[in-house]
């Protein structure tokens, strides 16, 4: 609506329920951080188990069929926060954009905690080399690298995933006063993308001009803001993220 364009957009949210969201027996739910990083729902839960981002693909096939919407020309995978890691990833493992003709595809990635490198290098002091693994032996695996990927994750090769986040078109939404830790990943693999989340998008885009120029990422920043997906969103760079074409 702050947009003016309540009549021409369909918003889907998907939930992702846990094991606390008391689940119907027939129903899927993950652990509170499987969700975000695409694995598969709880052994617990029904079968066959199923990744969050083949939910994601399900709506975006739902989405793509002209019988269904043959007026739609774009779809948007947004979220902030959690939301947002869910919105990096998917954009570089997800399969389902390949598929679309006609339809061109966005990811709208707002203040996430952490990101998706497609490098072993870490920026430590102002520049970018190899940590000591010692220190750090997971910093580089699924969800923060390409190592040790998950089920979904896994049915892409490594050289395809850096292909398709290079080239797809991903916006890094951050706001300039995110400088808090509030539910902020402080574990050693996140430490090392930098000390919160503004500095954390700002890095990224960093490594991406450094190892592949040719990137298509586009970091925007809302000033004044932090953690806050209301203002993130209804700011003027928020909705041109959301909306300029």
């Amino acid at each position: 609506a702050a947009a003016g364009n309540q009549d021409n957009t369909v918003v889907i949210a998907p939930y992702f329920q846990t094991s606390s969201d008391n689940p119907a027996p027939d129903e899927l739910f993950w652990t509170s951080s499987g969700w975000k990083r695409g694995h598969l729902s709880s052994s617990d839960g029904v079968r066959p188990r199923r990744s969050s981002y083949s939910a994601i693909d399900k709506i975006i096939n739902l989405l793509s069929d002209s019988s269904r919407f043959p007026g739609l020309t774009r779809i948007t995978v947004t979220g902030h926060s959690a939301g947002g890691q869910v919105a990096h990833r998917y954009a570089a493992t997800n399969r389902a954009e390949q598929a679309l003709e006609l339809i061109k595809m966005r990811y709208v990635v707002a203040n996430p905690s952490t990101y998706l490198y497609l490098g072993r290098e870490r920026e430590i002091e102002g520049i970018f080399s190899l940590p000591e693994e010692s220190l750090c032996p997971d910093y580089d695996d699924w969800h923060y690298g390409l190592a040790e990927r998950n089920n979904y994750a896994s049915y892409i090769v490594a050289d395809t995933i850096k292909e398709q986040l290079i080239r797809r078109d991903v916006r890094i939404l951050i706001g300039d006063a995110d400088s808090l830790n509030s539910s902020l990943d402080v574990s050693c693999g996140a430490n090392l993308q930098g000390p919160y989340r503004f500095l954390r998008g700002r890095i990224l885009i960093r490594f991406m001009d450094k190892f592949f120029p040719h990137h298509v990422h586009k970091e925007m920043v809302v000033p004044g803001v932090g953690h806050s997906s209301s203002q993130m969103y209804l700011s003027n760079i928020g909705l041109n993220a959301l909306f300029s074409n």
